[in-house]
C-alpha cells in the first residue's frame, strides 16, 4: 500500500512539474516552435515506473502542448491548427504519449546491462520520438514547402531538446538510482 501512495505521489508531482515547465517554456522560442523542457521528467517517469507511466506522463506533457496551441500561446501550432485542426490535436496528444511510452521502454530494455546507458538512451529517444512523430505528420498532412519551412525551425529545437536531456541524463541517474535504493 506503501509503494501505492508512493507512486502516485511521485507521479502527481512529475505531472506536476510537467505542467509548469511547459507553460513556462511556451514562451522561450529558437525559431517558430517553442523548446520542450518537460522530456526529462517523462524520462524519470518512465525510467521508475514503467512504459504505462511513461506514456501517461507523456500524454500530460502532449494536453498542455495543445492547450497552448489552442489559446494561441504556441503560435507555429496554431498556424498547424488552422490548416488541420484534429491532425493538429491528435498530434500534440500522440506525439507525447508516444515519447514518454518509447523511453520508458528503451531504458526497461537497456537497464539490466547498464542503468547509465539506459538512462541516457531513454533521454535521447525522448526528443528523436516526439520531434520525429511532428516530423511525420508535417510531412504527411500538411503542404511540402510549409512543412520544409518549419521542420528547419524544429531542427534548431530538436538539436537543444536533445543536449539538455543528455547533458542532464546524470542527473536522471541519480534520481533513478536513489529511487531503486530507497524501495
Amino acid at each position: 500500500m506503501k509503494n501505492r501512495f508512493s507512486r502516485l505521489a511521485a507521479l502527481g508531482m512529475l505531472t506536476a512539474l510537467v505542467v509548469v515547465l511547459q507553460t513556462a517554456a511556451t514562451f522561450i522560442r529558437f525559431g517558430s516552435f517553442p523548446i520542450t523542457l518537460t522530456l526529462i521528467p517523462i524520462v524519470v517517469a518512465g525510467a521508475l515506473y514503467g512504459v504505462g507511466s511513461g506514456a501517461l506522463i507523456g500524454t500530460v506533457f502532449g494536453l498542455v502542448v495543445l492547450v497552448m496551441v489552442l489559446t494561441g500561446a504556441d503560435a507555429s501550432g496554431q498556424m498547424m491548427l488552422a490548416l488541420h485542426p484534429l491532425i493538429t490535436s491528435a498530434a500534440c496528444v500522440v506525439k507525447g504519449m508516444l515519447c514518454g511510452a518509447a523511453a520508458a521502454a528503451v531504458y526497461q530494455l537497456a537497464a539490466h546491462r547498464s542503468g547509465k546507458a539506459a538512462v541516457v538512451a531513454a533521454a535521447a529517444v525522448c526528443p528523436i520520438v516526439n520531434t520525429g512523430a511532428l516530423y511525420l505528420v508535417l510531412v504527411l498532412f500538411f503542404d511540402t514547402s510549409w512543412a520544409a519551412v518549419l521542420s528547419a525551425f524544429m531542427s534548431v529545437n530538436f538539436l537543444l531538446e536533445l543536449a539538455v536531456n543528455i547533458v542532464l541524463a546524470p542527473a536522471v541517474l541519480r534520481i533513478v538510482t536513489m529511487r531503486r535504493r530507497a524501495a
